[in-house]
């Protein structure tokens, strides 16, 4: 029988805990006789308790379910600084296994989550510890690239740069959502997703961005099994929640998703629809259930539909909205731009370059890397090792370089601001059809 990747994966991982082939960290003493280990499941409470500190008690709930059902989590990726007399947990680290897809392409990810150190033992490099030890478990994973929605700035000093829109939505004031006339119903109903009819969610969601036709955005990738992680009843309202929605018209589903109730306020996420107009359903939905929540303000994180996004811009009567950054960082050059190789090659057809044969060489001053093409595509990355700069094409420092390649900034608008981002002039127009711009609907809660 077929068994999914993560699922086959996750089978593995269990049988070779079993076999004894899989070995947590070796505990180690630090400063002031604590402990850096891998945390385990005794070590719940106490991690709770942590959490409760650090990020107060609204994440306690998602937080917990993170430890017992995030669906490719084990305590392998678990990393504490603990207090052996007391029983705290002074600082913890914990990695998320996930992926991100760009054009149907996987981009396997780590995520750094749940970061915090108690108060009383801040300042004391800890983080930096922790970091380490986090480090050594990528290189054994090897993703694509690591990212981190974190602390301004911070993440900078372990090698992240901002590279990916994060968050960010269009404020709705009641008073802009058109009211049904009077005697009028609901074009659409609004059906709640639970672990049973989850699927559903997923393949309109999948159908959805395979007939899309503006697809240059990165999306976190969804699998069956999230559903344990993703649906779950909170313990009260102040608790950070999710409620997914299957929008239905004669039975037949024509849109989809979720509210996230964090910090105080709903942000309407995943939003798909067939019909753009489905979209005035949908705000009242939210504000409905914003009038149930205390009245907590909502939002709705930009749709990756372009009617839609303009009509919902109409509704909100604002031009810009507020958004933040993924720290990205990406471990290994040559393993992301192999992961992208077909979609070079895509970004080639119906061009001037889509016969082209010959090689694109690329420096951060410190690495030098030569693209290889054929007949307009892609065959091989290698490393290259001619020290002077000007001997490559296309030469910026590392952080420009990861903007780049992600599609957070453009080769010229990188150039505008960046003086050590230069490129060869008859270069340049490959550079700019290799890497153009991209969106990023990846949301932080998943």
């Amino acid at each position: 029988f077929d068994i999914k990747p993560w699922t086959r994966a996750r089978i593995l991982v269990r049988y070779m805990w079993q076999m004894n082939w899989v070995h947590t960290m070796r505990p180690q003493e630090i400063s002031n006789g604590l402990i850096l280990r891998n945390a385990c499941a005794e070590d719940i409470p106490a991690l709770l308790e942590h959490f409760r500190a650090v990020h107060g008690i609204g994440a306690l709930d998602e937080l917990r379910v993170m430890l017992e059902h995030y669906p490719r989590f084990t305590w392998e990726d678990s990393f504490v600084i603990v207090n052996p007399e007391s029983g705290e947990i002074a600082s913890c680290v914990i990695l998320l296994q996930n992926s991100w897809t760009l054009e149907g392409i996987q981009f396997l990810t780590v995520e750094m989550e749940a970061v915090g150190t108690l108060e009383d033992y801040r300042y004391r490099g800890q983080i930096r510890l922790l970091n380490e030890a986090f480090e050594n478990r990528v290189s054994e994973i090897q993703p694509a690239f690591q990212a981190i929605a974190g602390i301004p700035n911070f993440y900078r000093n372990f090698g992240y740069e901002f590279a990916a829109n994060l968050g960010g939505g269009y404020s709705v004031a009641p008073a802009s959502i058109p009211t049904l006339p009077e005697g009028e119903e609901e074009p659409v109903s609004f059906e709640t997703v639970t672990s049973q009819n989850f699927n559903e969610f997923m393949q309109y969601r999948e159908t959805h961005q395979a007939r899309n036709t503006w697809n240059r955005t990165w999306r976190r990738t969804l699998h069956p099994e999230d559903s344990a992680y993703l649906i779950f009843e909170p313990s009260s309202e102040e608790q950070e929640s999710f409620y997914f929605y299957l929008l239905k018209e004669q039975n037949k589903i024509v849109g989809i998703f979720y509210l996230a109730r964090w910090e105080k306020r709903i942000d309407v996420v995943e939003l798909y629809l067939d019909n753009y107009r489905h979209l005035d359903a949908v705000l009242r939905f939210a504000s409905k259930k914003s009038d149930e929540w205390s009245g907590i303000p909502f939002r709705v994180t930009p749709p990756n539909q372009a009617q839609v996004r303009e009509y919902l811009r109409l509704r909100a009567q604002v031009k810009n909205i507020n958004r933040y950054a993924w720290y990205i960082k990406i471990p290994s050059i040559p393993r992301f731009i192999r992961i992208m190789g077909p979609l070079l090659s895509k970004r080639l057809n119906n061009t001037e370059f889509h016969e082209f044969t010959g090689e694109l060489m690329i420096t951060d001053y410190k690495r030098g890397y030569t693209l290889s093409f054929d007949s307009g595509e892609f065959k091989k990355i290698t490393k290259a090792t001619d020290k002077d700069p000007a001997m490559y094409h296309l030469r910026m420092p590392w952080g420009a370089l990861t903007r780049l390649l992600m599609g957070y900034e453009t080769f010229d608008s990188l150039a505008s601001h960046e003086p050590d981002a230069t490129c060869s002039s008859f270069m340049q127009p490959l550079v700019r059809l290799l890497f153009p711009q991209l969106e990023a609907n990846v949301d932080p809660y998943y």
